[in-house]
């Protein structure tokens, strides 16, 4: 474990978790660009490949990081799919509504719906793939718990080659937010025509 190579120390009075102070290379920035789906999903993204490429050059901590960064894929998955519904759902209704729910399974479908209502293609080889990976994740662990906490039922597997899950992960990224961008820009067309709106018949 990480934690035997530190020198032993126990909590004192006065000690906080979240303070604002310190040297500039101690601090993140929680800036509220990133207080919203898309900012999420690119954090807990952006996290797993790190946590992965960390564990493939550490290997005596390997088996401890295998578990967070499936947690981390996953919740990627589902924060990018609720960041396209919501904004396809501004774009047709001008709302911002999501399923309230951790199924993958369930997101992916209702944002293919939403896409596709759209005009947009989800027939081509690209979605049929993440459709198989969507499936599989889903499969593995349905609600975002079997990562998250100890679990009495076995996995179907005892080993995961974390370079193969590294490309796979890469890959579907590269869609989604490819994606996002298409659907960012949409809303940003949907909220100009709005304005537009307004402003001709609110003088």
């Amino acid at each position: 474990m990480k934690i035997l190579e530190e020198e032993i120390r126990y909590p004192e009075k006065g000690d906080k978790f979240f303070i604002e102070e310190g040297d500039k290379g101690e601090i993140a920035w929680l800036h509220k660009a990133f207080q919203e789906f898309g900012g999420y999903a690119d954090s807990y993204q952006t996290a797993a490949i790190n946590l992965i490429d960390s564990a493939l050059e550490e290997k005596e901590f390997r088996d401890y990081h295998v578990y967070p960064i499936v947690f981390l894929i996953r919740h990627y998955l589902e924060l990018r799919l609720k960041e396209l519904i919501i904004g396809i759902d501004y774009c047709e209704n001008q709302t911002k509504q999501f399923p309230q729910t951790h199924d993958i399974q369930h997101l992916w479908s209702k944002f293919k719906k939403y896409y596709s209502d759209l005009g947009e293609d989800i027939n081509d080889q690209r979605f049929r793939v993440v459709d198989d990976l969507i499936k599989e994740m889903s499969n593995v662990d349905p609600m975002s718990m079997k990562f998250r906490y100890p679990d009495n039922s076995n996995h179907e597997f005892n080993y995961l080659n974390l370079s193969n899950l590294r490309e796979n992960f890469i890959r579907v990224c590269f869609l989604f937010d490819g994606i996002a961008m298409q659907i960012a820009h949409y809303v940003e067309m949907t909220e100009d025509l709005v304005q537009n709106v307004y402003q001709n018949y609110h003088p």
